[in-house]
């Protein structure tokens, strides 16, 4: 018999002591079943009150009866049953604890009591199993699908399965038919559907359902669809007032160069490669989601309204050009400019007289950063509001540059930039011959001019107007 233990009462104390002290007695006499007068003590006469203990999947504990003309124990070597209490003076019973079975099949055990050991009597313990169980409860797929998921599960009952509901982009194959009684190895196979949304992944459920009342759950999580230039080409229009824009861009339109469909871009094979904006167009905001176009060589933009120049810009290692002209750009130049490393063109500037009205770049910072970049030809950031010493250039044991060596344009005139002219500039400059340009007047700089740029065949001819003038140089 087996009674919950909620029977149990404050008694328990009381009967603990007296069980010890009885067992002492008893076991003191186990051996010859005569007490110390001499006296013959009755044959022992132990046994469960069940023969075979049937016991739910679930933990929990149980009471189990056991009648006994002596003192007794009991004891098991499975792992999944704990004796809460082993021994007692004769009739009565004892507490065990079970785990739960989380196995598809029952499992067996023994309980074993005695008086004299070695004359042992057993109780059976069966648990049953939960009848069916999925070998893998998650599933995730990208974006693109699925054709064929396989779902291992294991079962000695018939089953059904069901999806969430709503959900149609799941579709399952059912698996062989089963055997109930036996542990069924089986599968179902799952198709998923392609994700086209990019703003969240989705998610559902599969039940599997065991005819014995036990369901497993499946979870299948999809990612969201992989972002791509169109997409965003569309954040970068949506931020950017497209709404209002002179020339809009069609975005029902294959992704390929089309002046009237795609104003400003060029295409090769369906990756934006060149932004080539330089007549007003209402374009006004940040061009943050454009830093995402990996294959992007080349961004032109002049009589705009944009916020600046984003740290993301870094992210573009295939740029070679990179022009904000006259477009109300402001705030520091970032230091991940250094890392567009195939930069060759740089141009942040305002007219000195004609920009237009509201549309004067105010960048600060310094120029710093691209000194990483080897092979700067162009560097124009003339009018804005750059401050600090200008970028040294680094020399070789023979005090030639070891970087910018093709640099041919070096427009820095009307910022801030302070301190002296260091040496190299010249050098560089020199090898373009009449076609270089180094003009660095109208800043704050001071201190001799270095002989590198005294020997430029320019020189002469230059250093009023394009050195010497808003400086305190000397030669």
């Amino acid at each position: 018999m087996i009674r919950n233990n909620r029977m149990y009462s404050c008694r328990q104390g009381l009967w603990g002591i007296i069980c010890c002290l009885s067992l002492l007695m008893g076991m003191a006499s186990c051996q010859d079943f005569t007490d110390d007068t001499g006296r013959t003590m009755p044959e022992p006469d132990l046994k469960f009150a069940d023969g075979t203990l049937n016991l739910p999947l679930e933990e929990k504990e149980y009471t189990v009866d056991i009648e006994s003309n002596l003192p007794w124990r009991v004891k098991t070597s499975a792992t999944w049953i704990d004796l809460l209490s082993s021994n007692g003076m004769g009739t009565g019973s004892f507490r065990i604890s079970v785990s739960k079975n989380a196995n598809v099949a029952p499992r067996e055990a023994e309980i074993a009591g005695w008086i004299i050991e070695g004359a042992e009597t057993k109780l059976r313990v069966v648990q049953e199993g939960v009848g069916i169980a999925l070998k893998k409860r998650a599933v995730k797929v990208g974006a693109e699908g699925s054709a064929e998921e396989v779902i291992p599960f294991s079962t000695m009952v018939t089953y059904t399965y069901e999806l969430s509901e709503g959900c149609d982009w799941i579709h399952v194959t059912d698996g062989a038919a089963i055997t109930p009684g036996v542990i069924n190895e089986s599968e179902l196979k799952l198709a998923i559907d392609p994700y086209t949304d990019i703003d969240e992944g989705r998610t559902a459920s599969l039940y599997l359902k065991g005819s014995n009342g036990i369901t497993d759950v499946l979870t299948i999580t999809q990612d969201k669809k992989p972002l791509g230039d169109i997409d965003y080409l569309r954040m970068f229009y949506e931020s950017a007032n497209g709404d209002n824009w002179t020339k809009k861009w069609n975005f029902d339109a294959p992704l390929e160069t089309n002046p009237t469909n795609w104003f400003g871009l060029k295409f090769e094979n369906k990756r934006v490669v060149e932004i080539d904006i330089q007549s007003p167009n209402n374009i006004e905001g940040d061009i943050i989601p454009l830093c995402n176009l990996s294959e992007l060589r080349s961004i032109k933009f002049k009589h705009q309204k944009l916020a600046g120049i984003p740290e993301e810009i870094g992210q573009l290692s295939q740029l070679t050009t990179l022009w904000i002209i006259e477009s109300a750009a402001s705030g520091n130049l970032p230091e991940s400019l250094g890392e567009c490393e195939l930069l060759t063109s740089f141009n942040i500037s305002n007219h000195p007289t004609s920009t237009p009205a509201g549309f004067n770049n105010t960048f600060t910072g310094n120029l710093d950063m691209l000194i990483n970049i080897p092979g700067m030809v162009t560097i124009k950031a003339y009018c804005n509001n750059l401050s600090g010493p200008l970028p040294v250039i680094p020399l070789d044991g023979n005090n030639k540059p070891t970087t910018w060596k093709s640099l041919k344009e070096f427009m820095i005139y009307t910022n801030g930039f302070s301190g002296s002219i260091p040496y190299g500039y010249g050098t560089v400059i020199e090898k373009s011959g009449s076609s270089g340009i180094f003009r660095v007047n109208d800043n704050q700089l001071s201190g001799q001019i270095p002989a590198d740029i005294k020997a430029w065949s320019q020189y002469a001819t230059r250093k009023a107007a394009w050195i010497l003038q808003g400086n305190s140089l000397t030669e």
